[in-house]
This record gives structure tokens, sequence and C-alpha cells, in this order.
């Protein structure tokens, strides 16, 4: 008889679990909608940050748990109606409960130059997703 006789099914049922394994989810992410974003940033500093313009997500890395948010941002009170490319980074956090949710941590731009970063980079402000959208 030989060695791998007995062994060979319990080798391949572990191949198939190894691979197969790999190529289901890890975890069910809470997705980051363009809405709740939006929504977010228009109503964490009303006084200061009004979005004119979302242009999109960026994904650093296919499974980095980040999302970068481009946005057109102007100050409502602010009499010359300046505007300004704004980048919003968005980070997956694991809450002490186990589950995850989206927080806003970062809110820079570089319109004054590349050298010179003006914004807010200490942020951590949950994205609320269930929220009423605003009529237009």
């Amino acid at each position: 008889m030989r060695p791998w006789g007995k062994r060979r099914p319990i080798a391949l049922l572990l191949l198939a679990g190894f691979f197969l394994g790999c190529a289901l989810p890890s975890s069910a992410s809470p997705p980051l909608t363009v809405a709740a974003a939006q929504n977010l940033l228009d109503s964490w500093n009303p006084n200061f940050c009004k979005v004119v313009e979302f242009y999109g997500f960026y994904l650093p890395e296919e499974r980095a748990p980040t999302r970068l948010a481009y946005v057109l941002i102007a100050n409502p009170g602010d009499k010359n109606h300046k505007q300004a490319v704004y980048e919003a980074q968005f980070q997956l956090l694991t809450l002490p409960d186990g589950s995850l949710r989206w927080f806003l941590v970062s809110l820079i731009s570089h319109s004054t130059g590349l050298t010179r970063r003006q914004g807010w980079d200490n942020l951590l402000i949950p994205v609320k997703e269930g929220f009423a959208a605003p009529s237009r």
C-alpha cells in the first residue's frame, strides 16, 4: 500500500478548503455611499463647509479600509465665494462591540500650494447611513 493512499483525500479536502476560504469575503463591511459622505460633510461644520460638487471616491488599495473623496467646498459665510478642492479621508474602524463603521478622519486642501496644507487632520466623525436626503 502506498503511503499517500489514505492521506490523499484528506490533503485534497484541506487544499480545496484553503482555496475556498481565501475566495470568500473576510467580513462584510458597511457601504460608504456618496449621499452619506456628502451629508456628513455638509452637516459637521455648516458655518464653514458646504459641498458644491462631489467628484467621487478613490480607493488607495483594493482591500484597504480607507476611502478618499474629492469634493469642491465653499464657505457659506465668505463674501468672496472662494471654493477649494478638498480631500476627505474616510476610515473603516472596528467599534468595541465588533461592528464596523465609517468615520471621517481628515479634510485637507492644498489650494494655497503643494507645500501648505489647510484643513483638519484630527477628526473622528461617524458617518450616518440612515438620514433623510435633502430635497432639491
